[in-house]
């Protein structure tokens, strides 16, 4: 199944039942570098308006949304804890030093959002002290 929108994306968690989780990428364009020639493709990612009009519809159609912080969310094991650069031996793989959880960088780092997103809806959700 390809998601094609924001719309999709709610339409998806709406039917499973689910909830949306999104990293928060704020200031990205300041922390990655490019080259010269690729300036202005990556000016130009749309990050910020897709997680806007995610959480927009997501409201509207009373799908939780939530969006965490996406430190080290590619170098963190979701097994182990582990953070730490050398996670990544390539672009595109991920693999955990200590634990030895090999995998998809895309994926490990997908899992890890989702862990903090459930954190993060947990705590928001706890029953205040009466």
């Amino acid at each position: 199944m390809t998601l094609r929108s924001a719309k999709d994306v709610v339409a998806v968690a709406q039917r499973t039942e689910r909830g949306i989780a999104l990293e928060e990428l704020g200031g990205i364009r300041e922390r990655v570098t490019v080259r010269r020639d690729q300036r202005a493709t990556r000016s130009s990612w749309p990050f910020h308006q897709l997680g806007t009009f995610i959480t927009y519809k997501a409201q509207r159609a009373g799908v939780p949304a939530v969006q965490v912080d996406a430190a080290y969310t590619s170098q963190r094991c979701p097994r182990c804890g582990n953070t730490e650069r050398a996670n990544r031996p390539a672009r595109d793989q991920f693999c955990c030093r200590r634990c030895g959880l090999a995998g998809p960088a895309d994926v490990v780092a997908g899992v890890n959002v989702r862990d903090r997103a459930r954190s993060a809806w947990v705590f928001v959700n706890m029953p205040q002290p009466a």
